[in-house]
């Protein structure tokens, strides 16, 4: 089970550090049930803790062979989805958008489940750029600017700003975990990745 921990904290450390770092709402990552079946128990043992430094996980989808974990900071993201235009897309994609957060999420989770399409809103969820999200909706995810992070339709500069802070603070999480701090200790990093490096 330790080497399982180790390599769910080096997963998370890369794929997920500016949500750990406190930069970005959310981040979904995705694991394979052949490698990690033990996914569950895992996060069980992981979600107080975590919690307590303001970040939540959810398994939004179990497939066959892959859990996508969405990890997220529930402050960040709720306040990401009140703006008017967020609130406009989940309106055309079936949300309550009176709703509270965690039946936001749970309707997502359904929306994974009954599958007909994959549910592209969840580039809202993932705190994308707006403009972005409705580019991708309208070119089916061709025909764009930049690709890093996401598909860049609008403001290439400001993504390779943002792209640039994010490889910092993947690096620094990283470079923390392989000199042998716990995930949770790297959380409490934030201030130095976002004064010294990542902004």
């Amino acid at each position: 089970m330790q080497m399982t921990c180790e390599k769910f904290e080096s997963v998370m450390g890369y794929h997920c550090s500016p949500v750990l770092m406190g930069m970005k709402p959310a981040n979904l990552v995705s694991f394979s049930k052949e490698k990690m079946p033990e996914l569950p128990e895992i996060i069980s043992d992981y979600e107080e803790s975590l919690e307590r430094e303001g970040i939540r996980m959810e398994i939004i989808c179990g497939c066959r062979k892959h859990y996508l974990l969405l990890v997220y900071r529930p402050d960040m993201l709720q306040e990401y989805l009140k703006q008017d235009e967020v609130r406009k897309l989940l309106l055309q994609d079936g949300y309550n958008i009176d709703s509270s957060l965690d039946e936001m999420i749970a309707r997502l989770k359904e929306r994974f489940f009954h599958k007909t399409e994959f549910p592209h809103e969840i580039g809202l969820f993932l705190g994308y750029p707006i403009e972005d999200v409705k580019g991708f909706r309208k070119f089916g995810g061709s025909g764009c600017k930049m690709c890093g992070y996401w598909k860049v339709y609008d403001d290439v500069e400001q993504a390779r700003r943002i792209f640039d802070s994010y490889d910092k603070c993947r690096e620094f999480t990283a470079a923390q975990i392989r000199a042998g701090y716990s995930i949770l200790q790297v959380v409490g990093m934030k201030h130095l990745c976002t004064s010294q490096m990542c902004v």
